[in-house]
């Protein structure tokens, strides 16, 4: 069983976590079926998600990742408190509520003054002594001029006497008392028609102070200057009141993490994700070891297949490929070796009789013969020779044609029983030229099956030809024909010389002879069974060879 990897044991741990979560958040209940069957379920699914991460390097990438996150945003958040440290600030903030606050009041009381000027002024005479002192029965100038005098009687004979360009003035320069504030009035154009002390403008730009009250306050600003602009009604005119000042601050100390935790979560980032796909790597790196190694010609060498996923199923085709490129070097170097056994072969079976027939022409061209018969005996010779070599050449052809182009069968229904008597009557002169005889064993019914005849005479002829040819002497051939369910089989079996079993198993190959040194009387090129073997496999059928106590038995089959 392969090693579970850290990578596959990451995305276990997953699961199992989703599987924690599942029962916490209280699915059963919400499912409403029993606890077995949900159990059941959650086992499945798990037992597929399982299967999935294991085949999909995909996923298992996926799932690494996730948890190299989880575990350095954890390493961040738990080392967050071991890097704090207190920073000095300057707060602005409070400094910036109590100008709005102080510019707020002031846009009320400019509405009183519009509105009740007298209650105004009593309010301000009874909160500011200094107010009251300095208006408070106060005596007329000789000369008043043009400006409006206001006169508001307090209780008794006690008035307040003052103008009102006075009162304006008084409520501008209250809120620098307070604050170090700079307010002032302006009309449309923004013209400055009233100012508190220190102020030296005489026209503003209204549009740009416009957007500076509309800006946001910050507390964090390192000089910050806070302007209020507000609209007021002034003598039935329209007007601006404007507030500008500086905001008090205050020293407050801000606990800042810095960038450690970060970097520590980064680093445990890296780290975790090395350590989850280190194996993965490595495997990798095998594979291409491997693949190296074909390369160089070593095709023995095999990849260790640790895991079911995509790397996996690539280690098994790169060994499957090694193999079968190894297998099909092996069947080419065979076939090199079969090739030169063929060419040595063929020259040596085609070359015996040619010399024979050059010989025996060459004594009746130069007339060395007694007579007659010696001459007729030259050409008997010389013609048999030529017979046996045009059969050898014939069965050449054959096999050629049929091992390697087919051929198109013209198939008949016969009698197998019929076929088998008229062959054996045929070759029974032969079989007794060599001290043998045919022992038949056929059923009573005729066996038909449809096949081609002449091919088939072909391959019954080569196989009872070989037995009388290997036979010992005297000997008994015993030819057998059985009916199966679906197929029917003809057994050929004789006694024969001591072979081993690798000389069985090579029987059907091409100019395969028992005789390797090729000079017993036996003629032949080793075709025989080859051709009859081609013969069997274009009718679907198939033959067998057995060999036990010098008897050999050769079987073949064809379908019903």
């Amino acid at each position: 069983m392969n090693r579970i990897t850290p990578l596959w044991y990451t995305s276990v741990i997953c699961v199992k976590s989703l599987r924690i979560i599942q029962d916490h958040l209280g699915i059963s209940k919400l499912c409403g079926g029993s606890a077995t069957k949900l159990s059941h379920k959650q086992r499945l699914f798990t037992g597929t998600l399982v299967q999935q991460v294991r085949s999909s390097i995909r996923i298992q990438l996926i799932f690494a990742f996730a948890c190299c996150v989880l575990v350095s945003v954890l390493v961040g958040f738990v080392t967050r408190p071991l890097f704090v440290t207190n920073e000095r600030r300057l707060d602005f903030m409070e400094g910036i509520v109590s100008i709005n606050e102080s510019a707020r009041e002031l846009v009320k009381q400019f509405n009183d003054m519009n509105q009740d000027r007298n209650v105004l002024i009593i309010e301000l005479g009874d909160k500011d002594p200094v107010f009251k002192s300095r208006f408070l029965n106060r005596s007329l100038p000789s000369n008043t001029g043009d400006e409006e005098w206001l006169t508001v009687p307090r209780d008794g004979n006690s008035q307040y006497r003052l103008t009102k360009s006075e009162l304006i003035l008084y409520l501008l320069n209250a809120t620098k008392q307070t604050l170090p504030l700079h307010a002032f009035i302006t009309d449309a154009e923004g013209n400055i028609r009233y100012k508190s002390a220190g102020v030296n403008e005489t026209h503003v730009d209204l549009p740009h102070m416009m957007e500076d009250a509309q800006r946001p306050p910050d507390g964090h600003d390192k000089h910050p200057i806070v302007t209020r602009l507000y609209p007021l009604t002034l003598d039935g005119a329209k007007a601006y009141l404007l507030v500008q000042g500086v905001p008090q601050s205050t020293v407050v100390y801000v606990k800042e993490p810095g960038w450690a935790p970060f970097l520590l979560g980064l680093i445990t980032f890296f780290l975790c994700f090395y350590l989850i796909t280190k194996r993965k790597m490595r495997e990798m790196e095998e594979i291409a070891y491997g693949v190296k190694e074909i390369e160089k010609g070593n095709l023995q060498y095999r990849i260790r297949e640790k895991s079911k996923d995509e790397l996996g199923s690539l280690a098994i085709s790169i060994n499957r490929m090694a193999s079968e490129l190894d297998q099909m070097i092996e069947r080419e170097r065979q076939a090199e070796k079969v090739k030169d056994e063929l060419i040595t072969n063929v020259s040596h079976d085609l070359r015996t009789p040619l010399t024979s027939i050059m010989g025996y022409m060459r004594l009746v061209k130069d007339r060395q013969y007694k007579n007659q018969a010696q001459l007729e005996e030259y050409v008997d010779i010389a013609y048999g020779k030529s017979e046996q070599l045009k059969k050898l050449i014939e069965d050449l052809f054959d096999f050629t044609r049929l091992h390697h182009e087919g051929d198109s069968l013209k198939k008949e229904k016969v009698s197998l029983n019929q076929m088998l008597r008229q062959l054996l009557e045929e070759l029974d002169p032969i079989a007794k030229d060599n001290d043998v005889t045919f022992q038949k064993d056929f059923p009573p019914e005729p066996i038909k099956v449809e096949v081609d005849p002449n091919l088939m005479v072909r391959a019954f002829e080569n196989v009872l030809t070989n037995a009388i040819k290997y036979s010992t002497h005297p000997g008994k051939i015993l030819v057998k024909l059985v009916r199966h369910s679906d197929s029917v089989q003809m057994t050929v079996s004789n006694p024969c010389e001591a072979i081993s079993m690798e000389e069985v198993n090579r029987l059907f190959d091409r100019f395969y002879r028992v005789d390797t040194s090729r000079t017993s009387s036996k003629s032949g090129a080793g075709l025989g069974l080859a051709i009859t073997k081609s013969i069997v496999d274009l009718h679907q059928g198939s033959i067998d060879v057995e060999y036990e106590d010098h008897v050999i038995r050769l079987s073949i089959f064809l379908p019903l």
